[in-house]
């Protein structure tokens, strides 16, 4: 991981500083980067299911899987139309979006909104924040998610960001739900479950890269991706100094910081945009 010694003190400060990674990383390549505000810099790059957890991985699935299973139950009154219950990727957004401990990490491919997520909480004015940079492509060509294909007796790796739905990102996110096993009638094992059992032994302690389907206000102007974390182990384990990396954001400019930004409308009812939200900004704004 390569932490950036640069000085920002302005978003000028900050854009210049991006485009300098930006350009020195990609070497030629068409790699683009995703971003991620921390208030204080000393947290964590971790999904919040994994935040304060000490244990075995098992024992972190099933934690999970007690969080996904309550919520399942118990939301379907709120939620009209009551989504499928084996719907598993629009269940696990849904629970990201309302706070629920999960295996999905947030990022976004704005650095502008990863910004205000350092500057906007007050309660951290006093921490240093951080900006982390994540190269997705990097990430999920490192992880090997699918095998190479053989074409005219050339060996070409396939390397995609995937949506939550396409069935690397849905294998990845199962043990969210349920355990997997092959029915104990060897009749009633289908050819699917094989493929199935294949991909699920594959993809076993692997982080990816995707994009979320939900279709929402917030995941559009937040410019929402995630990462899917089917392991305990983190980031700033497994990438290099290309495909991760942090900016940091010294506190005393975060206010002003702010200010920059809500003059390029990144505000609160731009990144929450609802009611609620627009009726705090006009009250802060005015107050």
């Amino acid at each position: 991981m390569y932490d950036s010694q640069a000085k920002i003190a302005s978003i000028g400060d900050y854009l210049k500083e991006i485009i300098r990674i930006t350009q020195n990383n990609n070497e030629g390549n068409t790699y683009f980067q995703w971003y991620r505000g921390h208030a204080d810099k000393e947290w964590e790059l971790i999904p919040k299911v994994q935040r304060s957890f000490v244990g075995s991985e098992e024992d972190l699935f099933r934690r999970e899987r007690y969080y996904t299973n309550d919520f399942q139950a118990r939301a379907s009154v709120f939620k009209s139309p009551a989504l499928q219950i084996d719907e598993y990727a629009n269940w696990l957004t849904l629970m990201q979006h309302y706070g629920l401990p999960t295996r999905l990490l947030d990022w976004s491919r704005s650095p502008l909104v990863a910004l205000y997520f350092v500057v906007s909480d007050e309660s951290q004015c006093d921490k240093d924040g951080c900006i982390w940079m994540l190269t997705p492509g990097k990430l999920n060509e490192s992880q090997h998610l699918e095998k190479p294909s053989m074409i005219d007796g050339k060996e070409y790796d396939n390397v995609y960001i995937y949506n939550t739905k396409h069935k690397i990102i849905a294998t990845m996110i199962y043990s969210a739900f349920r355990r997997w096993k092959f029915s104990s009638e060897p009749n009633a094992i289908t050819p699917e479950d094989r493929k199935f059992a294949h991909r699920f032994e594959d993809l076993k302690d692997k982080i990816a890269a995707c994009y979320p389907t939900e279709a929402d206000g917030r995941v559009y102007n937040q410019f929402a991706a995630f990462t899917v974390h089917n392991s305990i182990k983190k980031l700033v384990d497994i990438c290099d100094d290309s495909t991760l990396l942090r900016i940091t954001i010294p506190h005393e400019y975060k206010s002003h910081l702010r200010y920059e930004l809500a003059v390029c409308g990144i505000t609160q009812s731009y990144i929450y945009p609802d009611l609620e939200h627009l009726a705090k900004e006009i009250e802060n704004w005015h107050s």
